[in-house]
C-alpha cells in the first residue's frame, strides 16, 4: 500500500487520546467496547482525494491476493478539492454501502412494530444505521463509528479497481484491466457500475485490433459489444470506421461474396446504418454495368466475353427477374465448366510414370479412333468417327465406314478416310515418333476404298480391334484437313506442341504430324490454372437448351480444404476425384451428384525392370509380405475400419476384371516369413559371392600347382560384409500415396531393408532407369491384355529388352498375350500370369480403391459410371 494511504490511518491512531466536543471542523468517533470515549481528528492531517492517487494495478492485485482489501472514506468539505479520505478495511453491506443502510432506514422508520421489544429492536437498528462502523488498516480489533452526516460518499475496493481500469483502457493495456474486471465480476457479479466499463474495454480493444489490421477480430469485438448493449452510441460510428475500409477493400479486389457477408454483418446489428443502403446500390449498379456490357459482347458474338462477364454479375449479387433472364440466355450459349485440381502445371517432374493428371488433360484435347464408354467384367468402346466396322474373312479383314457428318454438340471435325490412313501408316511406320510395334505386328495392309471407307487387312486376327486403335488421328492440317482447323493452333500432342523430328539425312528437321482430332484446345495456363475451349464451337441458332459445354476451367488449389471450400460455397463445379471420407458427406447432400467411377483405382508398386537391384525373386516376396495392406488401408487410404470404399488385392487390375484368377488372394501380411525371405535374398548374394571367391581361389591354387581344398576354403572365408543393396522407392506425388508409402517404409525397416523414399513431385527432369528401383503409382487398367505389358515394362515400346528382371518363360507368356486365339484362350493365359506375378512378385499389388467424382446439381449429361475424368464432357450441360 502507497505511504498516502497509510497515512491517514496513523494520523488518526495518534489522535485517538483528547476527548473533545465535534464541531464544524472537527470528526467524533465512538469507540465501541468497555468505555466510550470522544476522540477528535485533526482534518489538517488527512490527505486530499485530488492529491490521492489511484492505487496501481500491481497493488490491487497485490492487495486482493493477501485479502488486505481496503475502502475509502470521503469526507465533505467546503469546497469539492478539499475533500479528505480515510483508508480503512473493508466495510458492509457492499456494495452501494449508504444507499443500502439509507434504504433500510427508511424502511424501518415507515415500519409499524407489533409489540414493546420489535420497537426497541426498531429503535436501535435505527441508530445503528446513523452511523456507520469502521475498522482502520492495520488493527482489526478497535471498532470506530462515524455518523453518516460526517460521509461525503464511499469509495469501494472495487471502485478503486474500477477507476484503476478506466485508466488502464485509455493507456490501451486492455490486458490488465479485463483481468482486474474479472477480480470485480467474481465479487460482485453483473454489477451496473462495471457492465459499461466491460463495454468500454471491448470497444477500445475493438479500435487496437483495427489499427493493428486485425479486422475480422475487432468485428467480432463490436458484436460482443452490441450483443452487450446495443444502444451504446458509440457502436455506430465504430462500425463505421472498421467495415467501411473492409467493404472499399473488398470491392477493390472484386471480392463480392466478402462484401455481403460484411453488409449483412451490420445489418444484423444496426440495421439502419448507412454503410448498408450505400454498399447495396454499389452492388446492384455494378451488376447493371456489367449485364449490359455483357449483352453489348453477345451482340457482337463474342460468346466467351459476354459469359465471363455475366458470371461475374452474378456473384457480385442474386439475381432476380430480367436480370436472371439475361444472365440465363448468355451463359447457355457459351458454358463453362469450372474443375477444381490440385496438381500442377510443371510437367518437369522426378515421377518416371505418367500421372492422371497428364492422362486427364490428354482425355479432354484428344479424341482417339475408339475410346471406352462402359466396363463391367469387359471394357466396351465406341467411335465418333466410324459408323460402321464389319470384320470379314474370319476377322482376318475390317471395313472402317467413316461417318459423313456429325452432331452439333462434337467439337471434334470430319475425317476422311486418307486421313485416317495417313493415320495409321504414322503407326506402323518404324521411323515416325508414333510407331506402335504392337500395332505394326498385327496389320498387313491398309488401303482406302473412297473418302469415307477404310479397309484394313491383319496378318492375324486380334482379339479387340477396338483397344488395339486407341490413338488420335495424327497428320498435316493443311494437307489433311479443310473444316475448322487453324494449323497455327493445332496440337502436336495432348500437352506438347514444340517437338520436331530430324530428317533422315540429319540435314535438317521436319515438323511431327499434329493431332487432328482434337476436342477442345489449351487457351490459357498459369499458376491458378488452365483454360480449354471447345475446338470446333457450336453453331449459332439453336435452342439455348441444346448447347453444351463450350470452355473448361481447371482452377489449381494448393490445399484440399481451400479446394472442398470452394466447392462447398458453388465456385466449382466438378471435382473428378473425390477422397474415401469425403464421399459420404457429398452423397448426403442435395446439393451435389455423386457418381462412382466404373473402375476403381488400383495402388501397386512396380519394380524399375532395368534395375540389377531387384532381380532376386525372394527380396521381392520379402517386400510383398512385409506390408500390412488392410492395416494401412483401413489407417491411411480410406480412413475406415470397414473398408467401405476398399478393398485389398491381388491384381494390377480390377478385382471383377474378366482377367482375375478367382483363386488368388491378395497376399498376407506375414513379418516373420518376409523376415526370412529377406535373409534368404541376401544369403543368395552371400553365397553368389563365396561361388566367386572359391572360382578365383582354385585358379589361382591351380596357377601354383598347390592343392586347393574348397570346403576348407568356404568354411574359412566370411562374406559378411555383403549385403542386400539399398533401394531407391519412387512415390507418385499425390499427398494419400504418400503417406501410405511413408508407412510401408517402417514396415520395410523392421526386417532390416534400407530405402530411401523419393517423392516424385520435386522439379527436374523425370528419373532415368539407374535413378530408381520401385514406384509406387495408381493404376486404372481398361484392358489387361493390352495394358500389361506396358505396366511391367513401365514403357510403351513393347521392346523386349525392357522385360530383362523377368525369366524366360515369364516374357514368353507376355509375348503370348498377343497371339491368343480367342477371349478363353487370352483369359487364361491372363490367369496363368495372375498366378506367376503373384508367386514371384513381379509386381506388388496392394489395394484398389473405389473412386468418386462429384458435380453439382446443375451440370446434367454425365454418365452413370465414368470410366474417366472427361468422358463425353462435350455432351454435358451447365445449367445456369
Amino acid at each position: 500500500m502507497s505511504q498516502n494511504q497509510r497515512h491517514p490511518v496513523r494520523s488518526l491512531r495518534r489522535c485517538v487520546s483528547s476527548p473533545m466536543r465535534l464541531t464544524a471542523v472537527g470528526l467524533l468517533f465512538i469507540v465501541i467496547g468497555n468505555a466510550i470515549a470522544d476522540e477528535k481528528v485533526d482534518r489538517t492531517e488527512l490527505p486530499k482525494l485530488a492529491d490521492t492517487p489511484i492505487p496501481t494495478a500491481e497493488e490491487l492485485f497485490t492487495a486482493d491476493e493477501n485479502d488486505k482489501e481496503f475502502d475509502w472514506i470521503v469526507l465533505p468539505a467546503a469546497a469539492p478539492e478539499d475533500r479528505t479520505v480515510i483508508v480503512v478495511n473493508p466495510i458492509f453491506p457492499r456494495p452501494d454501502t449508504l444507499k443500502k443502510m439509507a434504504e433500510e432506514y427508511k424502511k424501518l422508520e415507515t415500519s409499524k412494530p407489533q409489540n414493546q421489544k420489535e420497537r426497541e429492536e426498531r429503535v436501535k437498528r435505527m441508530k445503528e444505521l446513523q452511523r456507520l462502523v469502521v475498522t482502520l488498516m492495520g488493527d482489526q480489533l478497535t471498532e470506530y463509528s462515524l455518523p453518516m452526516s460526517a460521509i461525503d460518499h464511499i469509495l469501494l475496493f472495487e471502485d478503486l479497481i474500477l477507476l484503476r481500469v478506466d485508466e488502464l483502457i485509455k493507456e490501451g493495456d486492455i490486458r490488465k484491466a479485463y483481468e482486474l474486471l474479472l477480480n470485480v465480476e467474481r465479487e460482485i457479479p453483473n454489477w451496473e457500475k462495471s457492465v459499461p466499463r466491460f463495454e468500454q474495454l471491448i470497444l477500445a480493444e475493438s479500435t487496437i485490433r483495427a489499427n493493428e489490421g486485425d479486422a475480422y477480430a475487432a468485428l467480432a469485438l463490436l458484436d460482443e459489444a452490441a450483443a452487450r448493449n446495443l444502444q451504446n452510441p458509440e457502436l455506430r460510428p465504430r462500425f463505421g470506421q472498421i467495415v467501411g475500409p473492409m467493404i472499399q477493400d473488398a470491392m477493390d479486389k472484386e471480392d463480392y461474396r466478402k462484401v455481403r457477408y460484411l453488409i449483412s454483418r451490420i445489418e444484423k446489428v444496426v440495421p439502419d446504418h448507412e454503410l448498408v443502403p450505400q454498399s447495396k446500390n454499389r452492388l446492384q449498379q455494378l451488376v447493371v454495368s456489367l449485364l449490359e456490357t455483357a449483352e453489348q459482347q453477345y451482340q457482337q458474338r463474342d460468346f466467351p466475353a459476354a459469359a465471363k462477364l455475366a458470371w461475374k454479375a452474378s456473384t457480385v449479387l442474386p439475381l432476380q427477374g430480367n436480370e436472371k433472364a439475361a444472365f440465363s440466355r448468355i451463359v447457355a450459349r457459351h458454358q463453362v465448366l469450372r474443375v477444381g485440381v490440385e496438381d500442377s502445371d510443371n510437367d518437369k517432374q522426378i515421377f518416371p510414370v505418367s500421372q492422371e493428371s497428364r492422362e486427364r488433360l490428354t482425355e479432354l484435347i484428344e479424341v482417339p479412333l475408339f475410346e471406352p464408354s462402359a466396363a463391367d467384367e469387359l471394357t466396351y468402346f465406341r467411335s465418333s468417327y466410324f459408323e460402321i466396322w464389319d470384320p470379314a474373312d474370319l476377322g482376318r479383314e475390317v471395313i472402317f465406314s467413316l461417318r459423313e457428318t456429325r452432331p452439333h454438340w462434337q467439337s471434334q471435325p470430319v475425317l476422311t478416310a486418307n486421313t485416317v490412313a495417313e493415320a495409321l501408316g504414322h503407326r506402323i511406320d518404324e521411323s515416325s515418333p508414333f510407331f506402335s510395334s504392337r500395332l505394326s505386328s498385327f496389320v498387313k495392309e491398309i488401303s482406302v476404298r473412297s473418302p469415307t471407307q477404310l479397309r484394313i487387312r491383319f496378318s492375324r486376327v486380334p482379339l479387340n480391334i477396338e483397344s488395339l486403335l486407341r490413338f488420335p488421328v495424327t497428320g498435316f492440317p493443311q494437307q489433311a484437313l479443310t473444316e475448322n482447323i487453324d494449323p497455327a493452333t493445332a496440337n502436336r500432342t495432348a500437352i506438347d506442341t514444340d517437338n520436331a523430328a530430324v530428317t533422315a539425312d540429319g540435314s535438317g528437321t521436319s515438323p511431327l504430324p499434329a493431332v487432328l482430332s482434337t476436342r477442345f484446345r489449351k487457351a490459357a495456363s498459369d499458376d491458378t490454372g488452365r483454360v480449354f475451349m471447345r475446338n470446333t464451337p457450336e453453331p449459332d441458332g439453336l435452342d439455348g437448351s441444346q448447347y453444351h459445354v463450350a470452355e473448361v476451367q481447371e482452377v489449381r488449389f494448393g490445399s484440399r480444404d481451400k479446394l472442398l471450400q470452394s466447392m462447398i460455397r458453388g465456385e466449382l463445379d466438378y471435382l473428378p476425384h473425390l477422397l474415401p471420407s469425403e464421399v459420404d458427406a457429398f452423397k448426403a447432400s442435395s446439393e451435389f451428384t455423386t457418381k462412382q467411377y466404373a473402375i476403381p483405382m488400383t495402388h501397386v508398386i512396380a519394380f524399375n525392370p532395368m534395375s540389377d537391384r531387384i532381380v532376386n525373386a525372394q527380396m521381392r516376396r520379402a517386400l510383398s509380405f512385409a506390408v500390412n495392406r488392410e492395416g494401412i488401408l483401413k489407417s491411411i487410404v480410406l480412413k475406415d475400419d470397414t473398408m467401405q470404399y476398399g478393398r485389398p488385392t491381388s491384381a494390377a487390375w480390377h478385382l471383377e476384371s474378366y482377367a482375375t484368377e478367382p483363386n488368388e488372394v491378395p497376399p498376407a501380411y506375414n513379418i516373420r516369413l518376409a523376415y526370412a525371405l529377406r535373409f534368404a535374398a541376401e544369403r543368395q548374394l552371400q553365397l553368389a559371392e563365396l561361388t566367386k571367391l572359391t572360382d578365383t581361389a582354385r585358379a589361382e591354387a591351380k596357377k601354383k600347382k598347390e592343392t586347393f581344398d574348397p570346403e576348407k576354403f568356404r568354411a574359412e572365408t566370411k562374406v559378411d560384409y555383403i549385403k542386400l543393396p539399398r533401394l531407391r522407392f519412387v512415390v507418385e506425388p499425390e499427398p494419400t500415396c504418400i503417406a501410405a508409402a511413408e508407412r510401408i517404409m517402417l514396415y520395410w525397416q523392421k526386417i532390416g531393408f534400407e530405402v530411401d523414399l523419393v517423392k516424385g513431385d520435386q522439379p527436374g527432369e523425370p528419373l532415368t532407369d539407374g535413378e530408381w528401383d520401385m514406384c509406387y503409382r495408381r493404376v486404372r487398367m481398361e484392358e489387361p491384355l493390352l495394358e500389361l505389358w506396358p505396366l511391367l515394362a513401365n514403357d510403351n515400346s513393347l521392346e523386349m529388352s525392357r522385360l530383362g528382371m523377368f525369366p524366360d518363360w515369364m516374357r514368353q507368356e507376355l509375348i503370348n498375350l498377343d497371339y491368343a486365339s480367342s477371349f478363353q484362350d487370352a483369359q487364361t493365359r491372363l490367369f496363368t500370369i495372375h498366378n506367376h506375378i503373384a508367386a514371384e512378385a513381379f509386381l506388388i499389388p496392394l489395394w484398389e480403391v473405389d473412386d468418386f467424382a462429384v458435380w453439382r446439381k446443375s451440370i446434367i449429361g454425365m454418365p452413370e459410371r465414368p470410366l474417366s475424368t472427361y468422358q463425353n464432357v462435350e455432351r454435358w450441360i451447365v445449367r445456369p
